[in-house]
């Protein structure tokens, strides 16, 4: 009977051979855990460059449609009621992409229901990047660029250059074939994108990123509507031919030279 209880008790772990199990399965998930985090960033950005390629699919569609010309920014739904005009909604083209994707018409009588994310059970999975932080209405969905975006005009100063404030008209279109090749149309924005611009309402500013906004901070003194470098320190674009590419530089570049004519357009602030 001794000698069956001391067999049992040789067979058994001992606390210090458990405890060194415990510190090499530990070490070796510290090891692991970096590479995992890496995979995951990367399959985020990986989905991030597909949707942007949707996109750009459903802009093509577009186009096929209206002659080469893009989608406007901005706009607005009217009807006639008694002979009045009557506005019933204010959309961007995150919309009439919708449209285009799913042949499903969106009409809220509310500003850019997609943009301001009133209704994230139904459009959060695909307009907002998997990378980005949920946070209300500025929680980093996609925006276009607007000056590759629209047929606007940008005010320059006695300088010759033009000041953080100028902005186009959102709400023009212009023809794709037309885009420097290199210019983004539409790109990761950040998670304070809804922050607002000196010369427009606030509620308005989450379907596009104006030239004077490319690389300023907005009224919140945070990041604004500018594009957001949230894939391993650079962001994600969708350009003229449509296709999707990293950059971690083009932000910075667009805050001076909006249109990549080789002329610094912009004042960039200090601040």
């Amino acid at each position: 009977m001794p000698r069956r209880s001391m067999r049992n008790r040789t067979d058994a772990f001992t606390l210090i051979e458990l405890l060194t199990v415990v510190a090499i399965i530990s070490l070796l998930i510290s090891i692991l855990m970096p590479s995992l985090s890496r995979a995951r960033d990367q399959a985020k950005s990986v989905h991030c460059l597909a949707r942007l390629k949707e996109f750009g699919n459903a802009i093509a569609a577009y186009e096929n449609v209206y002659n080469d010309q893009l989608p406007p920014a901005m706009w607005v739904r009217t009807n006639m009621v008694n002979g009045d005009e009557v506005v019933l909604g204010n959309y961007s083209w995150a919309e009439i992409l919708w449209a285009y994707i799913y042949k499903e018409t969106l009409y809220y009588e509310e500003y850019l229901p997609v943009l301001r994310n009133t209704h994230p059970e139904r459009f959060e999975e695909y307009f907002i990047c998997k990378a980005a932080s949920k946070r209300g209405t500025s929680s980093g969905h996609y925006r276009v660029y607007l000056p590759a975006w629209s047929a606007a005009s940008y005010t320059v100063g006695p300088d010759g250059k033009m000041p953080a404030d100028s902005r186009g008209d959102p709400w023009a279109s212009i023809s794709r074939s037309s885009i420097r090749p290199r210019l983004p149309i539409m790109g990761d924005a950040n998670q304070d994108s809804a922050a607002g611009h000196p010369c427009q309402d606030p509620s308005l500013m989450t379907s596009f990123i104006d030239a004077g906004q490319a690389n300023e901070a907005g009224l919140t003194g945070r990041d604004g509507n500018r594009f957001s470098d949230r894939h391993y320190g650079g962001t994600n674009y969708l350009y003229g031919d449509l296709h999707a590419k990293w950059d971690t530089k083009l932000r910075e570049r667009l805050a001076v030279d909006w249109d990549f004519n080789g002329v610094e357009d912009i004042e960039i602030s200090s601040e």
